[in-house]
Order: C-alpha cells, then structure tokens, then sequence
C-alpha cells in the first residue's frame, strides 16, 4: 500500500501538467490572432475606414507587411464598422492577379475574390453581419461583404508582371477609393 502513494502521486502530478499543457496551448491559440490583429491595427489606429498603399518589398522596407512576397503590391484598408457601412472600388487588372481579401478580428479569413470573378471594376459594400442598412437596401447580394466583427482588415495583392510593371500597378493600387455610408 505505501508503495503505490508515490505511484498515485506521480500519476496526479502528470495529469495536473498535461491538463495545464493542454489549457495553455489551446489558449495560446486564441489569444494570439487577436493581439496580432491589434499590433496592426495600433500601428493603423490613424488609417481606419481607409485605405493604405505599401511599396513593393524589398531588404529595406520588407518588415512593414509581415513576410510578403516581393512580386506583389500590398494595400490595406483597417476597417472599424461601428458606424458606418463601407464602399470599396477600383479597377482589376486584365492580365495579371489580383485578390480582395477580408479578414475579421481574429485574423480568420471570411471572404476572397481575385481576378478569375471579378472583372474590370470592383464595388462591394462591408457591412457588420445582420446589418439591416437603408445603404445596402438596393444594393445586389453579391456585392455585399457581411463581417462577422466590426472590425477587422481588408487585404488587396496585386501581381508585378510583363505586362504590369510596379508603376503601372501603383497607379491602379491607389485607385482604390473607401466611401463611408451612412448605417
């Protein structure tokens, strides 16, 4: 009998640090999308509701979007709709890629068109998931982004090539226009 209390001990210890192990991955997994999101969007606090334009990676300036890819221009629109609900557009490119992409506090994906749907010109409307707006009363289903959060990042890329070069490419980036619409 006094043989198995160091054995009973041993087993307790082992469940106490696998409970603990466990609770702390899990949590580490939640935890870290949201302060991720909100470094971003603390770097962004003054960019909210509209849109910003990065340069093309390279050595110097390649930390300002986390690991990006040097053959795509980056822009990002720091969304917060508390107040109002959002138009996006701009011009695709014919010939080369191009993504919207929509990703709630969390940092979890909820929405991605490129270049293969979308032709020409883009509009779409961002609104908070629900959201029961006179602005999107007209407006066509497809075009209307629902967010599950109210905040969140919308991510454009946009693909350098033969027949886009970086300069062309900038031009249609900062062609992207934010018009805030009232809920």
């Amino acid at each position: 009998m006094a043989a198995t209390k160091p054995i009973i001990k041993k087993g307790i210890f082992a469940l106490v640090l696998v409970v603990i192990a466990v609770s702390f991955y899990y949590l580490t997994i939640w935890v870290t999308p949201y302060y991720v999101q909100n470094k971003f969007a603390s770097k962004s606090a003054d960019y909210v509701n509209t849109p910003r334009f990065g340069n093309q990676p390279n050595a110097e300036n390649s930390r300002v979007i986390p690991l990006p890819n040097p053959d795509f221009l980056y822009s990002t629109i720091n969304y917060d709709l508390k107040e109002n609900v959002l138009k996006i557009s701009g011009i695709v490119p014919d010939s080369t890629y191009w993504s919207i992409s929509a990703y709630q506090e969390n940092t979890t994906n909820y929405f991605v068109e490129n270049e293969e749907k979308v032709k020409a010109k883009f509009e779409y409307y961002l609104a908070p998931e629900g959201s029961t707006s006179e602005a999107l009363k007209n407006i066509p289903k497809e075009k209307i982004i629902y967010s599950p959060t109210t905040k969140g990042l919308i991510l454009f890329r946009y693909l350098v090539s033969k027949a886009y070069p970086v300069q062309k490419l900038s031009e249609l980036q900062h062609g992207v226009t934010v018009e805030k619409l009232v809920k």
